[in-house]
């Protein structure tokens, strides 16, 4: 049976495997200790290189084909490394967390489905407050918070749980746990929730077979953009909930899958919509 000469190369970041995300990372990390100063095409070819390794290809620096694939994909990789302002990023944007287990600890499920809305409340506060005044400290509270060890036998089949309540540790145990973190996974954890910020407000989501997009809360709400918006809010979408009691208590709501909670402020909106559109119609024709 002959070998199989053909290598599947991702094209987006949907398509990076856990493999990918992690040499990526530790790729990043190690420009930002030693300070590297590197081009946007030196990124781009390591990172070429990289992906062709985690397929099998093993670095062939005295062969000329092996340089112009890599050089080849490089030039592909716009979607990748970025560069603004003179400044080099690498850019995650995809719901699919690659970094599920970390250590004991166990991180949200992909597309954020088995996060809750108190534990996304939470989470954009510390990303609000890191953004506005970056800290290491507000980096491993995320990390910390996001990521934890995973429920008791009991709570997987009673609460269909994968990980510890959001709540059950104090804000010092969530901050240990982050310290205890390599840095590039800390940062891991940061570009994939704040991505996830965006995409909650932007992107279409598919939940139980159908597409979903949750933009029209958020633009109704404040007009801001991207993860501002998702900031703004939160409490009193908690305390509105409360007050109608769908899910029951303040905290029950803060118990609720944040989807859900989603699913169902869209439903009311798009409701609101029809009667609106409704009476519209009704009063052009009087």
């Amino acid at each position: 049976m002959k070998a199989n000469r053909y290598i599947m190369l991702p094209e987006d970041w949907d398509e990076l495997t856990e493999a990918d995300w992690q040499r990526l990372l530790q790729m990043r990390q190690q420009m930002v200790d030693k300070q590297l100063a590197l081009t946007l095409s030196d990124v781009r070819i390591e990172a070429a290189r990289i992906l062709l390794e985690n397929r099998g290809m093993k670095t062939q620096t005295g062969n000329q084909q092996y340089l112009i694939l890599v050089s080849q994909l490089a030039r592909s990789l716009d979607w990748l490394w970025k560069e603004q302002d003179g400044t080099l990023s690498l850019c995650y944007r995809s719901v699919l967390n690659k970094l599920p287990k970390i250590g004991e600890w166990t991180g949200p499920a992909d597309c954020g489905t088995d996060i809750t809305f108190g534990e996304f409340r939470m989470a954009v506060a510390v990303l609000r407050n890191y953004e506005q005044h970056p800290s290491e400290r507000d980096l491993n509270v995320l990390a910390g918070l996001l990521y934890r060890p995973e429920a008791s036998e009991q709570m997987q089949h009673e609460q269909q749980l994968r990980r510890w309540p959001y709540d059950w540790d104090t804000f010092e145990q969530k901050e240990r746990r982050g310290e205890q973190m390599q840095r590039w996974q800390v940062w891991g954890i940061y570009a994939w929730f704040a991505y996830f910020c965006e995409a909650l407000t932007t992107a279409t989501f598919i939940l139980e077979g159908e597409e979903v997009c949750f933009a029209p809360l958020f633009e109704q709400r404040d007009g801001g953009k991207g993860g501002e918006r998702t900031g703004n809010g939160l409490q009193q979408i908690c305390l509105t909930l409360a007050e109608s009691h769908v899910f029951g208590t303040a905290r029950d709501v803060d118990h609720t899958l944040l989807l859900t909670v989603m699913q169902k402020l869209l439903l009311d909106y798009q409701t609101l919509q029809r009667l609106k559109d409704n009476r519209l119609k009704i009063n052009k024709q009087g």
